[in-house]
């Protein structure tokens, strides 16, 4: 995903470091739903929407696409922010 907007350098450098470790040492092959990839990929779409809401713009169709395909649970410190 190339939109960047709402996300910085440091989230971005870590996302990238954590998504080359799952494609090196992560499931041989899952469903997507329980594709850590595909859960890393939805999060930081959620981001980005958020981002965007946040700011009055619209997120680009590749945000949307991403996040109607993987779908799913809220990303995770979304879900730890209520307990």
């Amino acid at each position: 995903m190339k939109d960047k907007t709402g996300l910085g350098l440091g989230y971005r450098m870590l996302w990238r470091l954590e998504y080359a470790g799952l494609t090196v040492f992560g499931p041989a092959q899952v469903t997507t739903q329980g594709d850590p990839k595909s859960r890393l990929r939805l999060e930081r779409a959620q981001r980005v929407k958020a981002a965007h809401e946040q700011r009055g713009t619209t997120p680009p169709q590749e945000v949307l696409d991403v996040i109607a395909r993987d779908g799913g649970p809220e990303p995770f410190h979304v879900r730890n922010r209520a307990r």
